[in-house]
């Protein structure tokens, strides 16, 4: 039986369990490129990194769904199931994850290391360079490409240390936390009021509530902080 993709709205259950199907889904992805890595299989083990990467970027798209957020549902929806739309959340995630684990590096340095990765379209051409034998031309000669011929060690590397960092800093939302997210922001656009303005209270609810620690927001709270101080 062939299934049907689901693309209407999420309920806070539907959310956090399709959110924690992502988030396990990353981490066993990831796991078989650390296996494939210390076994030498490097172009297999780019092509599991990629996939993590893939599936972890699933979390924030999920997110936008439920909350209504970024437009058109179908839009994201197309996006959740595209791989180069999720790849392009690389970047902004590794800088963030710079961020969260270096508070001392100043934004603009974070944001310079993140645009050094690879662009989406990178990212699915190597991955597509190291899974399939291809016929390529080369200078109008014709060559037999096979991927265990070409030297990934380096490639593999960089993508599993990316992968491991956006993988393993992924979590859970329960559906009482989502429940306190959809209230904020279904105010802050019953007043017509931008969504990152109601970043503070969300996370002081949050944070009393227990949903998160002190310290998780700490970078994005002073990233909006000096937005506002900004003419």
């Amino acid at each position: 039986k062939v299934l049907k993709q689901y693309l209407g709205g999420l309920t806070p259950v539907d959310a956090a369990n399709a959110i924690r199907a992502a988030r396990i889904n990353a981490i066993e992805l990831y796991d078989t490129a650390d296996i494939l890595f210390n076994l030498k299989r490097f172009c297999h083990s780019l092509v599991f990194s990629t996939l993590a990467i893939e599936e972890a970027a699933k979390i924030s798209l999920l997110i936008a769904i439920f909350l209504e957020l970024g437009g058109d549902r179908s839009k994201i929806w197309k996006a959740y199931r595209n791989h180069r739309a999720k790849t392009t959340w690389l970047n902004p995630m590794i800088e963030s994850r710079v961020r969260a684990t270096f508070p001392q590096i100043p934004r603009e340095a974070a944001k310079k290391i993140g645009e050094l990765g690879p662009t989406p379209e990178q990212l699915e051409s190597s991955k597509q360079r190291a899974l399939y034998s291809d016929a390529l031309e080369i200078a109008g000669k014709f060559l037999a490409h096979l991927p265990g011929l070409v030297d990934w060690r380096k490639q593999a590397w960089d993508r599993l240390c990316e992968a491991q960092a956006i993988t393993l800093a992924a979590r859970d939302y329960p559906p009482e936390e989502l429940k306190v997210w959809l209230m904020h922001v279904e105010k802050a656009k019953t007043n017509g009021a931008d969504i990152r303005s109601i970043l503070p209270n969300l996370h002081k609810d949050l944070l009393e509530k227990g949903f998160v620690r002190e310290g998780w927001w700490d970078t994005l709270l002073q990233d909006i902080e000096e937005e506002a101080r900004q003419p």
